[in-house]
């Protein structure tokens, strides 16, 4: 066993209430000692390089045994870190630096916080080990990256702007009743903890989103910000052809996939490459992607 690995203290205490935390290590214990834990009280998840922010979270859903609702993006992950299922959470992670930096940098913070979020709520530890590698250039998009068809580069009709409020029922009171939108629908999504109200406005829509879970992303941002805009979302052809062409434009996203949603396949662009703005892209009725996620 090398000695940056006993300095990092090996092997780990995994008691309830331990402290977790993000290591740095020349090298990661051998194969044989990162298996010998009791699945009973860890998950593991052996990362080998991934190049892509797709791949990292790929590998991570696959190794930790996420639901199958997961979408792939980092807010998503902070929850799911997050929830006990009465096991430790270790991250074996080789050759850290083959991801882009903003990448690398984002999951580790994610990680850091969700150790520290699971020691304060008396959980088993998230500890999370990162191997070194040699500096390279980022890994080229693939060549078939190069054909994305132009067909794709428009954005359709606004589907909704979402708003962020404490109470479906009280902000119903002005939007329905005296601002005169109909109310379509209200609905519960238990995967993102919110309850959520749909109002009709011409072609497009409002949509109210209460959290259900003080510990949730958009519980967070309700205690930050206050009640006010949240997002906008607009309306695609093929939701998985456009995040391909986003994502070879240089756009950060939050979700590299299409993921379910309230009324259909959706996406999200971070704000940090729409000038502040969170933006949601929906598939339209009978996409390819509704097929797949079994609409």
């Amino acid at each position: 066993m090398n000695r940056r690995v006993v300095a990092q203290g090996w092997p780990p205490s995994l008691d309830p209430g331990d402290p977790g935390g993000v290591h740095d290590l020349d090298r990661l214990p051998d194969e044989r000692a990162r298996t010998a834990f009791d699945l009973a009280v860890v998950r593991l998840a052996d990362l080998r390089g991934p190049a892509t922010k797709a791949e990292l979270l790929d590998r991570i859903a696959s190794d930790l045994e996420f639901p199958a609702w997961f979408g792939r993006n980092w807010d998503a992950l902070d929850d799911l870190l997050i929830d006990d299922d009465g096991r430790a959470i270790l991250v074996f992670w080789h050759d850290v630096e083959r991801l882009p930096a903003a990448d690398r940098s984002t999951a580790r913070s994610i990680f850091a916080d969700a150790a520290r979020a699971r020691q304060e709520a008396g959980l088993r530890p998230l500890i999370v080990w990162m191997s070194r590698s040699t500096p390279h250039e980022d890994p080229p998009m693939p060549s078939s990256a190069t054909r994305v068809p132009d067909r794709i580069r428009g954005l359709g009709k606004v589907h909704h702007v979402a708003l962020i409020v404490a109470s479906i029922e009280v902000s119903l009171g002005l939007w329905r009743d005296l601002l005169g939108l109909e109310l379509e629908s209200v609905m519960n999504i238990p995967p993102d903890r919110v309850r959520i109200a749909f109002l009709a406005v011409g072609e497009s829509k409002v949509e109210l989103v209460q959290p259900t879970d003080d510990s949730t992303g958009v519980a967070r941002f309700l205690a930050s910000h206050g009640e006010g805009f949240h997002h906008v979302c607009f309306e695609v052809a093929n939701l998985a052809e456009t995040l391909l062409r986003l994502e070879i434009d240089g756009l950060e996203l939050i979700d590299t996939v299409p993921r379910r949603g309230a009324e259909g396949p959706v996406a999200f662009i971070h704000p940090r490459s729409c000038h502040g703005v969170l933006v949601e892209l929906i598939e339209a009725a009978g996409g390819p992607s509704w097929t797949s996620l079994g609409f």
